[in-house]
C-alpha cells in the first residue's frame, strides 16, 4: 500500500481513525471506538510521529485494554512492534522519488556479527516530504540500529536504539484557518478575534465554523517560521527460558522528546456580516442587539455552505508572534513472567508481570501581546500577505511554563485456560494500579498541583465457545482507568484535584475461520462508557472578565458493530474489507453546559468502510506483476468540540498499486508505483490537520 506512517496501515482496521493534532501534538493520536489514544511503541508509550522503516507488525487491541496496557483509553491501543535481527546476512536498499518534490531512501542491513551469537540490524531513513502546501519543506531522518546477544540457548538480551528528528522549515502541515463570525471593526480598523456569538457561560461558539475557502496550497506560516521534532527511545529486553514451561521476560525502555514551534499567524479568519443579513427595518449604524440577530442567520447559512465566507465585508487573519515547546523524558521497567501449562487436560498459559513507568514532560508558550502582532492580512487582498516577516521568539514573554511528572507503578496477571479439545476458551484478569501526578505552574505557583494519588484494579474476563470447529463465538467485559493530575476549577477558583477516568466495556461477537482458511471474518457489537472526562472551556464573571472552567460529571457512551473479512478467492487473490457503525454521544454533562449533552465528541465518526485487494498474476507473460487497489470511506466526523453541530464532511480515498518482482543476478528486485488520493480530493483527517492531495511515487527495492 505504501505506507510511510503508521495512520496507513491502521486506518483499515474497522472503528479507527485520525485524531492527529498535526498542529502541537503529531499525528500519531487515532480514535479507536470514539476514544482517543496515543500508540504504543513495544508496548510502551510511543512517539508523536511515526515512520513504518523500522515497523515489523502491527496490533489493534480493541476495548478496554488496561490489564496489559496499563493507563490506555477505553476504545482500545495501538501498539507497534520492531525490527529485530535475523541470523541470516542481508542488505535491502530502497529509492522512492514522486510528485510534489517527494523523495525517500531507506536502507536496511542484517549482519551477523558472530556466527548465531551477536546479531546486528540497521535501519535508516532520508525522506524529502511532499511539498504541496507553499511556503514549506520537511526533511525526515530515521536511524534505528539493533543488537541481539544470544547469551546461551536459553537467555537472549536485545537492545534497540531509535531516532526520529523532523525539520520544517517553515511548517507545511498545519490546518487550514477556520471561519468566526466577529463583531464590527472598531476604530483602529483591526478585528477581534474572539467571536461575537460565543456563549459566556458554557463556551460553546456557533459562530466557529468551517475552513475559510482558501487554496489548497495555502499556508499561514511565515518563511522565517519553524517545527523542530525529535524523538529518541532506547529499549532493552532479556528474555530467559527457566524451564520448558516457563518463560521470563525483562524490560527497560528509556525516551525522550523535544518538539519547538515558531509560528506567526492565528488559526482562524475573523470576519463581519454582511448588511444583506441585518433585521428589516434596523437603523444604521447597527445596534449590538440587531447584529447578533444578523450574526446568527449568517453563521446558521455559513455551517451548509462556508463559500458564503467570502461575502463577509471584512475577513482578517491576525499574525501572532509564538513559540510552543514540548519536551521531556520516561524511563519504564517491566518483568513478566509466563507458563504453558496442562493441568488434568485443561491448558493453562498464566502471565505475570510488574511494571513501573515514570516521566516528565515540560510545556511552554511564548507568545506576543496584541498590541505588537505583525499587521493583519486582508483575506481579501493578497498583497496584505507578507511571508517575510521574522521575530526572536526570545524576546516573547511565557504565557505558559508547566512541568508535570507522573509515575505508575502495577501489578498484573492472566490466567488463559482452553479445555473441551480446545472447544471452550477462557481469559481472567487483573491489573492493580497506583498512578500519582503533580504539576507545577512556574508563572502562577498558586495553580499548581500537589501530588494526587489513585488506586484501581481493572478485571478482565472473556469467554469463547467454539461451536463448531471454524467458527467461535465469544464475549468480554474489561474495564480501564486514567489518572487525571489535574485541578478542577470553577471560574477560576480550584475545587479540588480531579478524579481518574474510568471506563467499561461489553462485547459480543462471532468469529469464523471457513474453508481451510479461505474465509475469516469477525463480527462484533459493543458498548463502551467512559466516565469524567475533563471539559475545559472560558466562560465570563459578573464583571465581564474571561474566566476558566476544568469540571468533570461526563458520561460518554459508544455503542457499534463491526465487521471485517479476510477472503482468498484464489491463491493469488486477496480480499480484504473492513465496516463499522457506532454511536458516541455524551449522556451526561455537568450543570450549566447541557449544550453538549447529545453531541458527538470530537473526532468521533459514525461510518467507516475500508477495502484493499491485490493479485499477482501466475502466467509466464506477466509472472512477478501484481496490482491492489482500495478505498477507505470515511463518514462525517465531530470537528470541534465548542460547536456541536460542525462536522467534516465525509471522504472517500482511493488508492491503487502495481508492482513487479524479479530476480537480476539472484538478488530480489521490485519495483512498484503507488498512486494515492486518486480522485485528488480535499479532505481533513482530523480538526488540525490537513490530507495530503494525488499523489504518485515510483519505488525501487533491492536485496542482496
Amino acid at each position: 500500500m505504501g505506507a510511510r506512517d503508521l495512520f496507513d496501515v491502521v486506518q483499515y482496521a474497522p472503528s479507527v481513525t485520525s485524531a492527529g493534532r498535526e498542529f502541537n501534538a503529531g499525528n500519531a493520536v487515532y480514535t479507536i471506538r470514539g476514544f482517543d489514544q496515543a500508540p504504543q511503541h513495544n508496548g510502551f508509550v510511543g512517539e508523536g510521529y511515526i515512520d513504518t522503516l523500522t515497523v515489523e507488525r502491527v496490533e489493534v487491541v480493541k476495548g478496554p485494554s488496561s490489564v496489559l496496557y496499563g493507563q490506555v483509553a477505553p476504545g482500545g491501543t495501538v501498539n507497534y512492534i520492531t525490527k529485530r535481527p535475523g541470523t541470516k546476512a542481508s542488505t535491502t536498499v530502497n529509492a522512492q522519488v514522486g510528485t510534489q518534490s517527494f523523495w525517500r531512501t531507506t536502507l536496511d542491513v542484517n549482519q551477523p556479527l558472530v556466527d548465531k551469537k551477536l546479531l546486528f540490524r540497521f535501519n535508516g531513513a532520508y525522506e524529502n516530504g511532499f511539498e504541496f502546501i507553499k511556503p514549506g519543506k520537511q526533511g525526515t531522518t530515521v536511524l534505528a540500529p539493533v543488537v541481539t546477544w544470544r547469551i546461551s540457548d536459553r537467555v537472549a538480551l536485545t537492545v534497540d536504539y531509535q531516532w526520529f528528528s523532523r525539520r520544517e522549515t517553515p511548517p507545511q502541515a498545519h490546518i487550514k484557518p477556520n471561519t468566526e463570525v466577529v463583531a464590527l471593526p472598531p476604530a483602529s480598523g483591526i478585528l477581534s478575534a474572539t467571536g461575537v456569538l460565543i456563549n459566556a457561560l458554557d463556551n460553546s461558539d456557533p459562530g466557529f465554523l468551517s475552513y475559510y475557502p482558501l487554496p489548497r496550497s495555502f499556508n499561514y506560516a511565515s518563511n522565517n517560521d519553524h517545527r523542530f521534532t525529535d524523538y529518541e527511545t532506547i529499549n532493552a529486553e532479556l528474555t530467559a527460558k527457566i524451564t520448558d514451561t516457563w518463560t521470563t521476560r525483562t524490560n527497560f525502555n528509556w525516551s525522550k522528546n523535544r518538539v519547538a514551534q515558531k509560528l506567526t499567524g492565528l488559526g482562524a479568519v475573523s470576519i463581519t456580516v454582511p448588511p444583506s443579513y441585518y433585521p428589516a427595518g434596523a437603523t444604521l449604524p447597527i445596534s449590538s442587539a440587531n447584529y447578533l440577530i444578523a450574526a446568527r442567520a449568517y453563521a446558521a447559512d455559513l455551517l451548509n455552505n462556508i463559500n458564503l465566507a467570502l461575502n463577509a465585508p471584512a475577513a482578517q487573519l491576525g499574525r501572532r508572534k509564538r513559540l510552543q515547546e514540548s519536551f521531556g523524558q520516561s524511563k519504564s521497567s517491566q518483568v513478566e513472567l509466563a507458563g504453558n501449562l496442562v493441568l488434568n487436560g485443561i491448558k493453562v498459559k498464566p502471565l505475570f508481570g510488574a511494571l513501573y513507568n515514570e516521566s516528565r514532560g515540560f510545556g511552554r508558550l511564548r507568545q506576543s501581546a496584541t498590541a505588537q502582532f505583525f499587521p493583519v492580512w486582508d483575506m481579501k487582498n493578497s498583497a496584505t500577505w507578507d511571508y517575510t516577516t521574522d521575530f526572536d521568539p526570545v524576546t516573547l514573554p511565557f504565557s505558559t511554563n508547566n512541568l508535570s511528572v507522573t509515575r505508575n507503578k502495577a501489578a498484573y496477571g492472566v490466567l488463559n485456560f482452553s479445555l473441551l479439545e480446545d472447544r471452550l476458551n477462557a481469559v481472567l484478569g487483573a491489573r492493580r494500579s497506583t498512578a500519582s501526578g503533580s504539576t507545577d505552574n512556574y508563572l502562577a505557583p498558586a495553580s499548581s498541583l500537589a501530588k494526587v494519588e489513585n488506586k484501581k484494579t481493572t478485571p478482565q474476563l472473556g469467554l469463547g465457545w467454539k461451536a463448531t470447529r471454524d467458527v467461535m463465538l465469544y464475549g468480554s467485559y474489561s474495564e480501564s482507568f486514567v489518572l487525571n493530575a489535574a485541578a478542577l476549577t470553577k471560574e477560576n477558583v480550584p475545587t479540588g484535584a480531579a478524579a481518574p477516568t474510568t471506563s467499561k466495556g461489553y462485547e459480543f461477537g462471532v468469529k469464523t475461520d471457513l474453508f481451510n482458511g479461505r474465509v475469516s471474518t469477525t463480527l462484533a457489537v459493543f458498548q463502551i462508557d467512559q466516565k469524567d472526562r475533563i471539559l475545559r472551556f472560558n466562560s465570563f464573571n459578573a464583571t465581564g472578565v474571561t474566566v476558566t472552567n476544568s469540571q468533570q460529571g461526563t458520561l460518554d457512551r459508544s455503542n457499534g458493530i463491526e465487521a471485517e473479512i479476510t477472503w482468498s478467492p484464489l491463491d493469488n487473490w486477496q480480499i480484504y474489507a473492513s465496516g463499522a457503525m457506532n454511536d458516541i454521544r455524551v449522556k451526561q454533562v455537568p450543570k450549566g453546559v447541557e449544550v453538549f449533552l447529545g453531541a458527538h465528541p470530537e473526532a468521533t465518526v459514525k461510518a467507516l468502510f475500508n477495502l484493499w485487494t491485490r493479485y499477482s498474476f501466475k502466467n509466464d507473460a506477466l509472472k512477478g506483476v501484481w496490482v491492489g487497489a482500495g478505498f477507505n470511506h470515511t463518514g462525517e466526523k465531530a470537528q470541534r468540540t465548542n460547536n456541536p453541530k460542525l462536522y467534516l464532511p465525509a471522504e472517500t480515498l482511493w488508492n491503487s498499486a502495481v508492482g513487479y518482482d524479479w530476480k537480476w543476478e539472484k538478488r530480489p528486485m521490485n519495483a512498484a508505483l503507488n498512486w494515492q488520493n486518486m480522485g485528488d480530493i480535499e479532505y481533513f483527517p482530523a480538526n488540525q490537520q490537513r490530507g495530503m492531495p494525488g499523489r504518485a511515487v515510483f519505488s525501487l527495492t533491492a536485496k542482496y
